[in-house]
């Protein structure tokens, strides 16, 4: 029996698996019912594992018959705070939490890989170490599993992500593995303003904090439609505006929240100066004052060249298809997964999952997100390949 056709055997074990996970939506920090499922699964088939004391991630190891290198896949677990309408009869039963961007997919594929390795653990020279990441939405998660050794002996890592990350027009079931960068940095800031509050029909005793934070929104806007050349890979959005709790009152204080997201350093650099400045300027400019907290995120992931031809070779051997190698545009999501790439050869890669046909196009990280689930199986099936290839070349 080929190696596909046991993975297809495992197409409904797969499936339940991704079901079972998509119940339980948790958020960074507590996934007690992620985990459990991910250690019971992983008892089931004799691999065992260290749990982290931090986000709730393990460690598996799966040893082959032979010494040599070491390889790492990651999936992480967590969900987003997202009140879920798809409608789905294994919808989430957490109110205003779901798996929204198809992190219970990927963890269902590693799990289903695991097993399939550790049935073909002779075949190996060298070992291939599994890492169940919490934290990957808040962007704590990888650095606490780099505390624990995740990447301790580990020659290389990969990851694959579902959804339409990597371009709505790519045909579902495809699979994209390009060399290069293939996210965006993400930095996120928080800007409190301060006025002076006032009852709302004396206008002029106040500084309304609202007015101001509106114009920071609109100025700060400009920086990327005036200040950067057409085409730059970077984006300034905002998350939130909050102030004031009455209908007849000037508030005291108004705060935005939003990101920046670039893959070049140098515009990174550049527009967290720019958006102080520019907040700055206009909250002085109508006399009130505001502060400006930048937080920088994860940095951009880099794919390693030698490593994405590995994969894509791996991959289109084992699939019998042509695999992708560039996106349509450039990839301006993040994720910590970078964490990871700065230390060594990395791949991250994506499985396009949306199905016109099902009605499953929506995107990552909406209220209607969902994944063509018949698919699925091609994930698992790359990573088997890319960890024997890998390890065997």
């Amino acid at each position: 029996m080929t190696i596909v056709n046991e993975i297809k055997e495992l197409e409904d074990e797969l499936i339940s698996l991704r079901r079972q996970l998509h119940r339980c939506p948790e958020i960074a920090g507590s996934l007690p019912r992620t985990r459990k499922i991910v250690c019971d699964y992983l008892d089931s088939i004799g691999v065992s594992y260290t749990l982290n004391p931090e986000e709730d991630g393990l460690i598996a190891d799966i040893c082959g018959g032979r010494d040599g290198k070491t390889i790492a896949f990651r999936a992480d677990m967590d969900a987003l705070h997202i009140e879920e309408k798809t409608g789905l009869e294994y919808s989430s039963e957490i109110d205003g939490q779901m798996h929204g961007c198809g992190h219970d997919a990927h963890t269902a594929m590693l799990l289903v890989t695991a097993k399939l390795l550790s049935r073909h653990r002779d075949k190996l020279c060298g070992r291939v170490r599994l890492l169940f990441q919490s934290g990957e939405e808040t962007g704590t998660g990888a650095k606490a599993m780099l505390k624990l050794g995740a990447l301790d002996g580990v020659d290389a890592i990969c990851a694959l992500h579902v959804g339409n990350l990597a371009g709505e027009s790519l045909t579902n079931g495809k699979i994209v593995v390009k060399s290069g960068p293939v996210s965006a940095g993400k930095d996120k800031f928080t800007i409190t303003v301060r006025g002076k509050g006032t009852h709302s029909a004396f206008t002029d005793k106040g500084v309304d904090p609202i007015l101001i934070a509106a114009r920071i929104v609109n100025g700060c806007e400009e920086i990327n439609a005036r200040e950067l050349p057409a085409g730059s890979a970077a984006v300034l959005s905002f998350g939130g505006l909050t102030a004031g709790v009455d209908h007849n009152s000037i508030p005291e204080t108004a705060v935005i929240k939003g990101s920046i997201r670039v893959q070049s350093v140098e515009l990174r650099n550049f527009m967290g100066e720019r958006l102080r400045t520019v907040a700055e300027s206009i909250a002085h400019a109508f006399r009130g004052e505001c502060e400006v907290d930048l937080r920088r995120g994860s940095s951009t992931v880099m794919n390693d060249k030698a490593l994405a031809e590995v994969v894509r070779e791996a991959t289109e051997e084992i699939l019998g298809e042509e695999i992708i190698t560039e996106t349509p545009s450039a990839l301006m999501g993040s994720d910590d997964f970078a964490n990871y790439t700065d230390r060594i050869p990395g791949v991250y890669y994506f499985l396009c999952t949306n199905n016109p046909d099902k009605n499953i196009v929506e995107t990552n990280h909406n209220p209607a997100f969902d994944v063509d689930e018949k698919v699925l199986w091609k994930g698992v099936a790359s990573y088997v390949a890319t960890a024997l290839k890998f390890l065997n070349k």
